[in-house]
């Protein structure tokens, strides 16, 4: 997916083009559905790489987005805190 947006800027516009990548990942064995992507964002010659995470545990979502490392280390422990809470 490529976007691009003029932002109006005084009396003239410019234009940054970006671009998305989603690669589908395998997510932790938590909950009744799962799911996880590594979304990769491109701006001007620099680029971040995001992992997000989803687990519905009954009629709750929970979502970690984040560094890699990060959203494995968290992910079960935001879905047993929601769990708890729910």
């Amino acid at each position: 997916m490529r976007l691009s947006r003029g932002l109006p800027c005084g009396s003239s516009a410019y234009q940054r083009a970006s671009t998305v990548t989603t690669l589908k990942l395998p997510a932790p064995k938590l909950g009744e559905e799962r799911w996880g992507q590594l979304l990769t964002f491109a701006v001007g010659g620099r680029s971040s790489v995001v992992k997000q995470t989803a687990v519905r545990t009954g009629t709750v979502v929970v979502v970690v987005s984040g560094s890699g490392a990060l959203v494995d280390a968290q992910v079960a422990k935001a879905v047993d805190k929601a769990h708890g809470a729910g």
